[in-house]
């Protein structure tokens, strides 16, 4: 009997080792993403909008914004 008991422990110990394995992130993103420059991606999204365009998912997107200062990066989308 005390024999089973330890060979229940062992079993369950690794048991418990391979789900704590399993358990975590499982999305797959590496830790460094790469950046996507904002004046770009923004110009890209005004020129492919219509009424049957979906969303785009950006909660995974770094942006850069190199345009901060340039009061004048999106006159050429949003001028009339």
């Amino acid at each position: 009997m005390k024999r089973l008991k330890s060979y229940a422990v062992i079993a369950m110990s690794g048991a418990v080792l391979l789900l704590a394995g399993c358990g975590g992130d499982s999305d797959d993103a590496p830790l460094l993403r790469p950046t996507t420059d904002y004046t770009f991606f923004v110009k890209a999204q005004i020129a492919a909008t219509s009424d049957a365009t979906d969303p785009v998912a950006i909660n995974r997107v770094r942006f850069r914004d190199r345009d901060r200062n340039n009061p004048q990066a999106y006159d050429d989308v949003l001028s009339p």
